[in-house]
């Protein structure tokens, strides 16, 4: 049996080794089709039919990209929590090292949804940490490019494909998504929806004010000022 893929860059990479296209190519033809409102799966699968290959090769399936990220969720709660600081600083970062909104949405209603991890007294090495992380922002982009619906625009509602066992979390990264490009932010500490131009590390004002014990509040760059327009694609927006 041929080994499934669980990210998009995986598949994508398959396809470039096993076509000869380069995979900047086929990446390239991929964001273009999800522009035009092409789901993911049949943007791939017209490259793989074009090129001759068995489609039944080169798919992703949802179900199982949720089940990867829950399972290193799981593994151990200071290991999640340093997932969770790192993509939580690259929500509010600049250019190509952003961490989609969208898929930060998918993360924390995957995180929401777990027990709690069991504790462990090890250290965790910087570089595991780098890698599971790296892991989890693939993992999660991925997942979202295939739950939900995309169009130029960015994300326009949930796609017709996805399971429903993952409709309630394409549901709720449409709903926060559309918030998000009306100003809105829910904080992740209350639950508070706020403006998002007053938001603190993820949080409304008060919260972060809170946990910085009267510190100043830490200057940012407003969350949402760059929107997700197809896979490993990201465009200024208005």
């Amino acid at each position: 049996m041929v080994p499934l893929s669980l990210t998009a860059r995986d598949l994508l990479q398959k396809i470039a080794k096993d076509t000869g296209v380069s995979y900047q190519a086929i990446a390239q033809d991929v964001n273009e089709g999800m522009k035009q409102g092409i789901p993911l799966e049949r943007c791939v699968q017209r490259v793989v039919e074009e090129n001759g290959l068995d489609s039944d090769e080169y798919r992703l399936s949802p179900t199982k990209i949720a089940a990867e990220a829950r399972r290193i969720l799981r593994e151990d709660y200071t290991q999640t929590l340093m997932i969770s600081a790192v993509l939580g600083q690259l929500v509010e970062a600049d250019g190509t090292e952003r961490f989609p909104v969208p898929a930060f949405f998918a993360f924390l209603e995957l995180l929401s949804g777990l027990e709690d991890a069991p504790r462990d007294i090890k250290s965790e090495a910087s570089t595991e940490i780098e890698e599971l992380t790296t892991r989890m922002i693939e993992l999660t982009t991925t997942l979202v490019s295939l739950i939900c619906r995309w169009s130029e625009g960015g994300i326009d509602g949930v796609a017709e494909s996805c399971p429903t066992s993952l409709r309630e979390i394409a549901k709720t990264v449409y709903r926060k998504t559309k918030m998000l490009q009306s100003g809105l932010w829910t904080c992740i500490s209350c639950g508070k929806v706020v403006e998002a131009k007053d938001t603190h590390a993820l949080m409304c004002s008060e919260c972060d004010d809170g946990i910085s014990e009267g510190r100043p509040l830490r200057t940012r760059r407003p969350i949402g000022t760059r929107d997700r327009s197809g896979y490993g694609q990201t465009s200024e927006s208005e």
